[in-house]
């Protein structure tokens, strides 16, 4: 005779509140909590459940005997604002008449008030906070892989993205401000993709890189070739550190902006590209200096998003990492590789001043060199070394400050060995000799330095 085995109950988990003014009445609830199973936390007032529910991680809170349920619905609606799962568990007194809830987050139970009538709600609740923070989650991840240098779930990041939908919803000029390195390119970049798509052109003028009669034929174009205004038509045109522009220039560009128009020679064409600059200044403070062109900054700051520096979004940084490890994988033709947790704990460490940017050559430099499945914290120390050093250490020698200046200047421009040569004013085979000097991979195929490396 076969026996049937009844199927076992998965008990969800999480944290639970008990918000309660009476010292006996939060003993009674947190002593029924923890003989359901859960963690227990006790509060005595909604300001401190408040406080409390927007610092922790709470799957459900028990409160007895609330005052009002608006005052509850009120604290509900915040928690859905901010992404947070928590469910409420109403207790009224005996006698006590409240309104139904709204919301199905919140629910009443009963008198009498006993630990299974108690168990059986935070049952519903907690495994209902467990199934929404596991829809919110995927949520971050697939919002995080929308535009490749985006990745991330931090609150910075979110916000980023939604500064970036709201400014793909309008025409207007753009300014993107943030450190050296931070993302700013990728923002620009998704602005575009959201607004126009990739089929359109987005075109960048490097005004560090350029002198200002080489920016000005690069917009207007001459006789020969159409310039970044005429050919960016329906996409992006953005302009690269701005604040490098010569103040004659600044006035000029002003002009189109305002006119949404630019001259080539006696006849006006309507401007049909989205502009959109990016700094790393203040550029309020270098108009009181008279170093930037007020009229220019009071056209193109009607719309400023800002970047954060990727020590003040660190959790981004793990998604970050296994993003520019898979990248560098396809690029390299290796094998599928992973972070150890060693690995990511040192990364996180890590004070990061170049920003994403520094991320991605660190990456990169240990995925060309290494060939080990999962990448340990010790093959990642030697390229963390060399960030750390002070950039002002006395003493260095001429070659030491030639290859400082080399790799700050290739950190700069992301690997790019045409800008890097073109900036430093040097050959590009002589840039790739000092590079393959300082250990980085060749520019042939994929990896073909690594057994070299391991010969030697």
């Amino acid at each position: 005779m076969s026996v049937s085995i009844p199927p076992a109950t998965i008990r969800p988990t999480g944290r639970v509140a008990a918000c309660a003014k009476d010292v006996a009445a939060q003993q009674h609830l947190e002593l029924a909590i923890r003989r359901n199973g859960y963690e227990s936390i006790a509060v005595s007032s909604m300001e401190e459940l408040r406080a409390l529910l927007l610092t922790e991680n709470i799957a459900a809170a028990v409160i007895d005997e609330p005052e009002s349920i608006e005052d509850v619905e009120r604290l509900d609606a915040e928690m859905r604002r901010v992404d947070r799962p928590t469910q409420f568990i109403l207790l009224p007194s005996i006698g006590q008449r409240l309104n139904t809830p709204r919301s199905v987050s919140c629910e009443f139970v009963e008198p009498p008030l006993t630990p299974e009538r108690i168990g059986r709600s935070l049952f519903s609740a907690v495994g209902r906070a467990q199934l929404i923070s596991e829809n919110l989650e995927l949520k971050q991840k697939l919002e995080g892989r929308m535009f490749d240098g985006l990745v991330g779930v931090s609150q910075e990041t979110r916000e980023l993205r939604a500064h970036i939908h709201s400014a793909a919803e309008h025409d207007q000029p753009v300014l993107i401000t943030g450190e050296s390195g931070c993302g700013k390119s990728e923002a620009a970049r998704a602005i575009h993709l959201t607004r126009s798509g990739p089929s359109q052109p987005l075109l960048t003028i490097r005004c560090s890189l350029l002198t200002s009669d080489a920016v000005k034929k690069e917009l207007f174009g001459d006789e020969e070739t159409e310039g970044r205004f005429a050919t960016a038509a329906d996409g992006t045109l953005v302009f690269e550190d701005i604040e490098a522009l010569t103040i004659p220039l600044q006035i000029q560009i002003a002009e189109v902006i305002r006119n949404s128009a630019y001259r080539v020679d006696d006849t006006y064409i309507p401007l049909r590209a989205r502009i959109i600059a990016t700094t790393t200044s203040n550029l309020r403070k270098l108009c009181d200096e008279d170093k930037f062109e007020t009229r220019l900054l009071n056209l193109i700051e009607r719309n400023i998003i800002q970047v954060a520096p990727l020590r003040s979004r660190i959790s981004d940084l793990p998604g970050l990492a296994e993003h520019f490890v898979q990248q560098c994988c396809v690029r390299e033709g290796q094998h599928p590789r992973r972070l150890s947790d060693e690995a990511i704990a040192r990364l996180e460490s890590h004070q990061w001043p170049g920003n994403v940017r520094e991320l991605e050559n660190v990456i990169n430099r240990c995925c060309s060199l290494a060939g080990t499945p999962v990448i340990t914290s010790e093959e990642l120390q030697p390229w963390l070394e060399q960030k750390e050093e002070s950039t002002e250490t006395p003493g260095l020698t001429l070659k030491e400050m030639e290859r400082k200046l080399i790799e700050a200047t290739f950190n700069r421009f992301g690997g790019n060995r045409e800008l890097t040569a073109k900036a430093l004013q040097i050959g590009i085979r002589t840039l790739s000799g000092k590079l393959r000097e300082y250990g980085y991979p060749p520019r042939g195929g994929p990896g073909s330095n690594r057994k070299q490396v391991r010969a030697a």
